[in-house]
């Protein structure tokens, strides 16, 4: 109880408002007590808040904060293995100790660069006049007082002074987030432009609170780019992070914050033709209750999924869904399908489609003139027979139908019966040329044939 009392009567309180990335500065009046000369050790129980030991670093808070407080050269003694710098102090004297608090929670790995590009392993990263962080964004979830204590010992062990340090965090703010889709369990390796240089405020310390995440940027005088490499987890997992940039040297605050989510998703490989419907069966598996659940797709207008109302999830129990995917662009392309706890609203399964969509081959080609800026479009005609020996129903489709409208989207033929398809294009206000292609289909949107009309604009 009287160590306590001792402890109490020699400790100073010094409260800070502290948000992510940013550095808060402060200055703790530090006295020799003692008729005799004593070389103090500085001892800080949380290395997020640092004793400033650096005199261009030290000057340089001192001018951002405008503390007009004595600056004096080389006054610390940085000793390796030593559980912090000493400072030499002669009887009663009295000097100003520089402290930084800066926090990145969950920091697991630290680079020191200069204003050069340095290459380190593991989780950091190749950077050129820029400082990049990433947070755990768990620990900010939640806001709740932090205690941290920064002791002054003599020689023979004993503390002459205590500095307690009372940081409140305070909430941060965003300036761009970031929401990216990858297939689960591989890595995620995306590139993220920086802004140009006169739209940031102002580097060289970073922390990484993920771990194997990657972040460098391209060599001097090219586009400056943050490459992320982001190892994946199993679906429907999102992680979540910040990436804070700095542009002044001794990293006082973020000049941006960005948040990045990375959803983890079950990737399907789809093969297809463009106009043509294809199929393609998912299965969801309920888990240890009952969910009510609703199926949504990121291109409702090329995917449809049945069943495509709400249904019933039993716990343990698995359910077909059938995934009918009719896409009007050729190349290779990313569709997503969630399905969703209606009451809950929580996510409980998600499918990243990669579609490889080829052109059809086609029947026929044409080509049209249209004139430009006449206020009215075009007509035409072409024929089609069909080729069977009983009566068919037939559906028109047009992958730009902006452009090209059809008489009738649908029509009946017998055996050998020919059809004329009236066409109907829209005008336009400048000269140029298009493709466009027509879909003869089925009723199971199986392609018939595919027409080409190439359009002149003049």
């Amino acid at each position: 109880g009287i160590s306590n009392m001792l402890c109490h009567a020699i400790t100073t309180p010094h409260q800070l408002f502290a948000s992510l990335g940013s550095a808060e500065y402060m200055e703790f009046a530090l006295k020799n007590p003692f008729n005799t000369p004593q070389t103090v050790t500085i001892h800080s129980n949380d290395p997020e808040l640092s004793v400033i030991t650096n005199t261009k670093e030290w000057q340089y808070f001192k001018e951002l904060t405008k503390t007009p407080t004595s600056l004096e050269e080389d006054m610390f003694h940085v000793e390796e293995g030593a559980p912090g710098p000493k400072v030499y102090l002669r009887p009663k004297e009295t000097v100003h100790i520089p402290l930084k608090y800066q926090s990145f929670l969950w920091c697991r790995a630290k680079l020191y660069a200069g204003n050069h590009i340095y290459l380190v392993y593991l989780t950091e990263l190749f950077t050129f006049f820029f400082k990049f962080f990433i947070s755990n964004w768990k620990c900010q979830r939640t806001y709740f007082t932090i205690y941290l204590q920064v002791s002054f010992k003599a020689e023979n062990g004993d503390p002459i002074a205590i500095c307690q340090v009372i940081v409140e965090p305070s909430p941060h703010i965003v300036d761009q987030t970031f929401r990216l889709y990858h297939p689960q369990l591989s890595f995620l390796k995306k590139a993220i432009r920086l802004p140009p240089w006169h739209t940031l405020s102002g580097s060289t310390d970073d922390y990484c609170t993920l771990p194997n995440v990657f972040l460098f940027t391209v060599v001097p005088g090219e586009p400056q780019d943050v490459y992320l490499k982001v190892p994946g987890g199993p679906s429907p997992n999102i992680k979540m992070f910040f990436v804070m940039v700095f542009t002044d040297k001794w990293m006082a605050a973020p000049s941006q914050i960005w948040q990045v989510y990375v959803h983890f998703v079950e990737r399907v490989d789809v093969s297809c033709v463009t106009g043509q419907r294809s199929c393609q069966s998912l299965v969801l598996r309920g888990r240890q209750a009952a969910r009510k659940v609703k199926c949504f797709s990121s291109h409702p207008q090329e995917i449809e999924v049945n069943p495509g109302g709400v249904f019933l999830l039993p716990p343990a129990g698995v359910q077909e869904l059938q995934l009918k995917v009719q896409p009007w662009r050729a190349g290779s392309r990313f569709l997503y399908v969630n399905a969703v706890d209606v009451d809950q609203r929580q996510l409980v399964t998600a499918w990243l489609l990669c579609l490889n969509v080829n052109r059809p081959v086609l029947s026929k080609a044409f080509e049209v003139c249209v004139p430009v800026s006449s206020g009215r479009g075009s007509s035409k005609k072409i024929t089609y027979t069909n080729p069977y020996t009983s009566g068919r129903t037939f559906l028109l489709h047009s992958d730009h139908p902006d452009l090209l409208q059809f008489k009738e989207d649908k029509f009946q033929l017998d055996g050998g019966e020919s059809y004329t398809i009236g066409l109907r294009f829209a005008p336009s206000q400048s000269a140029g040329s298009v493709e466009i292609l027509v879909y003869v289909n089925n009723l199971e949107e199986k392609t018939e044939e595919t027409f080409c009309v190439k359009v002149n604009y003049s």
